[in-house]
């Protein structure tokens, strides 16, 4: 039993020094100072938290308490299955089209119940790019731009705004399925 305790001792110190640097890789709403923009923005893979922390929340918040839903397609969408929907947003927190819709999304995602792992968020700079993220593949021109995936494969995409509103367009992605 001994000549197990020093095994066990030595992987208990490899994963306290390990782990934190695995998690600073992965830091989730980075917030930076973007000379670009001229104000503070984050970068990087983040979540709703992010943009619920001072300075975005003023932004975020008003907007979300203000959208109103429209509550029968919410309603049309309510039985819909998401568990195998993702969803991948690409947004600016300096872009005035984002601070519109993505909480808007947000509030929509709260009342359809979709799972918040369900949901990828990606902050980009100015130039649409984030270090440390290649989304050559996502073809990102223009933010927001939510995508929808169905088991992996991509069903649609708003890009910007709404075509119609974010439920009728997002039913509309999600009868595609």
């Amino acid at each position: 039993m001994k000549k197990r305790l020093l095994p066990d001792i030595l992987l208990l110190v490899a994963l306290w020094v390990i782990v934190p640097f695995l998690l600073r890789a992965q830091e989730l709403n980075k917030n930076i100072f973007s000379a670009g923009a001229n104000q503070e923005i984050l970068i990087g893979y983040g979540n709703r938290e992010g943009m619920e922390q001072d300075p975005f929340n003023r932004w975020f918040d008003q907007e979300y308490s203000s959208y109103q839903l429209n509550d029968t397609l919410i309603k049309m969408m309510a039985s819909t299955c998401f568990s195998d929907v993702n969803i991948t947003i690409v947004l600016g927190t300096w872009c005035s089209d984002s601070r519109r819709e993505v909480p808007r999304f947000f509030k929509v995602a709260d009342a359809l119940k979709i799972p918040e792992d369900h949901i990828r968020v990606i902050f980009v700079d100015r130039d649409k790019t984030s270090p440390e993220i290649n989304l050559t593949k996502l073809k990102i021109d223009r933010v927001p731009v939510f995508i929808f995936y169905f088991s992996g494969k991509e069903a649609g995409r708003i890009i910007e705004r709404p075509e119609i509103s974010l439920e009728a367009d997002m039913k509309n992605i999600l009868t595609k399925k």
